[in-house]
């Protein structure tokens, strides 16, 4: 019986994640990451809840008016956006990719690279 609540609730949560607003939402956090959007669905509908899946696009808003205001690193991979706002990656999994990031001459494309091949399952190119 649970499995069948569960395909229900993943379909009820890609509808969610179809509305306009919230697919140019996953868009430009699939462009952030450097990944195809349906792979950042596929992680949005297995981690988060109804909840949070329904307020993705509000989140996503606060995070460009008040997350990671140092900018640089941290915004260019999203560290609290994808940790705070929108909790997806594990803090540990950032401060790697952030690490990885400052060991490559502060390239945030290091960083990305690590989160694909890490939190995302992308072989690096």
């Amino acid at each position: 019986m649970t499995d069948i609540y569960e395909r229900d609730l993943y379909g009820m949560k890609f509808a969610i994640l179809n509305s306009p607003y919230h697919k140019r939402v996953v868009t430009a956090c699939a462009d952030m990451l450097g990944i195809p959007p349906m792979k950042l669905r596929r992680i949005l509908i297995e981690n988060l809840d109804m909840m949070m899946l329904e307020s993705l696009a509000v989140r996503y808003d606060s995070w460009r008016e008040r997350g990671d205001k140092e900018g640089g690193i941290r915004r260019e991979i999203g560290y609290e956006l994808f940790t705070t706002y929108i909790p997806i990656i594990s803090p540990d999994v950032m401060e790697e990719a952030m690490q990885e990031s400052t060991n490559n001459n502060s390239n945030a494309e290091y960083g990305k690279k690590f989160l694909q091949s890490r939190v995302f399952e992308e072989e690096s190119k």
